[in-house]
Parts: C-alpha cells; structure tokens; sequence
C-alpha cells in the first residue's frame, strides 16, 4: 500500500510548482495524478510525465483506477487531484484521505476568492464540510512558502 505523503487539489495537475517546490517539501518517489481525461489520454499522460524529474515516477490515472493504482504500490506518494469532487469521487472508491491540501482551483464566475489562486464554489465548500465531518484535515495553500489557512478560516471567508 502506498506511503502517501500528500494529498492535493491542483487543477494545473502536474507543473513548475510541483517539481520545483511541492516535491522539495515533501520529497517522493512517485506521483499519482488523477484525472478521467487525462487518465484515458496516453499522449497527453506522456507529456504531463516528461515534467516530473527523472528518478520520480508517474501515475496517471482516472477516478476507478486510483484506488488499485494506490494498493499495488510501496513507495511514498505525492497524489494530485484535478477538483475537488474528484477528490470526493476517490473518497467514494475507497481511497483513505487523512488530510487534503487544496491548492490551485481557478477563480471562476460563481467562486469566491480565498486567497492567491484558489476560489472555491459554494458546492465545493458544502463538499470540503462533508469531508471535514469524516476527519479529513482541510487547509488551503497555494505554494509552501505561504502558511496554510486551516478549513475554518476559509468558511469564514465564504
């Protein structure tokens, strides 16, 4: 089973932010990225891998493979989700979540800014609340370098 160091949302998936500055923070030797899109689109899955530095593998995958993707592995595991209700479609596959760091989630029309690179919908806010009521830890940080707001916070700004 996985050693999974940490769990984010991060519509950008994988980019400059993770390879230069997640992956020093919490240091891995694989990434399992869940997407359906990009889980079943091998050409595009290659050009996400070629980003990661070598010696880092990668996983690609969609919402029903996470979980057996997560299980056949050992090694420690930086898991990246697309959305928010991805998040909350693995949880329901049966992917255990102590703690979600909710990063990058673009400021649309119907979102509410809560800080520098995430906006969060009044519908995403109902579903981190259901996760919260399960245990899972919530806090917001876009980049390490910024202290995360914990999940109080953030209600308090919606």
């Amino acid at each position: 089973m996985a050693d999974i160091k940490l769990i984010r949302v991060d519509y950008r998936l994988i980019h400059g932010q993770v390879v230069a500055k997640w992956l020093k923070v919490s240091p891995v030797r694989r990434i399992v990225l869940v997407d359906d899109v990009l889980g079943n689109d091998e050409f595009m899955s290659d050009i996400y891998k070629m980003a990661v530095p070598k010696g880092t593998a990668v996983d690609i995958v969609t919402v029903n493979k996470a979980k057996s993707v997560l299980d056949q592995t050992s090694d420690t595991v930086f898991l990246i989700l697309k959305d928010i209700d991805t998040c909350c479609r693995v949880i329901d596959k049966g992917v255990e979540i102590l703690a979600l760091n909710v990063g990058a989630v673009p400021n649309e029309q119907g979102r509410k800014l809560i800080t520098s690179g995430v906006a969060i919908s009044p519908k995403e806010l109902e579903q981190l609340e259901e996760l919260e009521t399960k245990g899972i830890e919530i806090t917001v940080q876009p980049i390490p370098e910024i202290a995360a707001l914990s999940f109080d916070a953030v209600k308090k700004k919606m």
